[in-house]
């Protein structure tokens, strides 16, 4: 098992414009990550060309996309509209990258006046079917990520988010069987939704796991915080991934922090340190017992 982080939180700075690609880039291969969940530009003219150039800057520094996140639109009043024009691009991108996997979010198709678990199906296995085939024919494999309710939108008995349920990530899967999908599990999101449950819920979908989103949290708040820093059992996690034979990687996905350049070398390579630790205890003959890049 290789960790791999992503990218975007590693070109935020505190103060002042991002850090370029390539900064970021050295960062992450000096910090012992090789592997990034990134996604190019998919909204402006050049977008193509944005990912080519991408690529090739990864290729000579020794970094490579694992998989990719698909723009998510739900926050925006015509997010249906903008996935459906977005998506295709992004599954273009993604194999341009080289990304094996991407990560979906699928709850574009949620009613303003009623939340109907089953019409939301419909609708969600409508929309996605034509990215689902794009994923196929490009050879990536789709990833349907485990949301949480964050009180965005109108409640209907205190739902308003399709998937912040295990069994949706589930029936959505099997809508789509055969066609290689599958689960990217976000540990935070679970623990937002499930508190202390939240390793069982990953037991339930174990055996649908591609690729994964770690963070930690507390008081339920999805605040992307390293482990430790939260309350999710690790080790309950770890138990699992080992009793499911997992093989895929561990990507940590940060967001809020916001780092000084003096700052950000060390947090990295302390996050790598946690990951090594976190897969040494689980995996000790495995690839994560290696140095990344040895």
């Amino acid at each position: 098992m290789r960790q791999g982080i992503n990218l975007n939180f590693v070109r935020k700075r505190r103060n002042g414009p991002d850090r370029s690609l390539r900064e970021a880039l050295i960062l992450c291969r000096n910090s012992g990550f090789s592997l990034v969940d990134y996604l190019s530009a998919v909204e402006t003219p050049d977008w193509r060309e944005q990912a080519e150039r991408t690529r090739e800057e990864m290729a000579e520094l020794g970094i490579r996309v694992h998989q990719s996140h698909c723009p998510f639109f739900r926050y925006r009043k015509k997010g249906r509209e903008l996935f459906e024009q977005y998506a295709p691009r992004a599954v273009k991108a993604a194999e341009i990258l080289g990304a094996k996997f991407l990560v979906i979010h699928a709850d574009e198709c949620r009613s303003e006046d009623s939340f109907d678990s089953g019409e939301i199906l419909r609708e969600t296995c409508a929309l996605l079917a034509p990215v689902v085939e794009l994923c196929v024919k490009a050879g990536i494999r789709p990833a349907i990520e485990n949301l949480f309710e964050d009180g965005f939108g109108p409640q209907f008995g205190g739902r308003s988010r399709f998937t912040a349920v295990t069994e949706e990530v589930l029936a959505l899967l099997e809508a789509f069987r055969g066609s290689g999908i599958g689960c990217c599990w976000d540990s935070g999101h679970a623990l937002c939704s499930y508190g202390e449950g939240a390793p069982e819920e990953l037991e339930k979908l174990s055996d649908h796991l591609l690729c994964t989103h770690m963070h930690d949290n507390s008081c339920r708040q999805d605040q992307h915080k390293p482990a430790y820093f939260g309350s999710l059992n690790w080790e309950r996690v770890i138990e699992i991934l080992k009793r499911s034979g997992y093989s895929g990687d561990w990507t940590w996905e940060f967001v809020y922090e916001r780092f000084p350049d003096e700052l950000l070398p060390e947090f990295l390579r302390f996050v790598h340190q946690t990951g090594e630790y976190l897969i040494r205890s689980g995996f000790p003959d495995g690839p994560g017992a290696e140095k990344e890049g040895a």
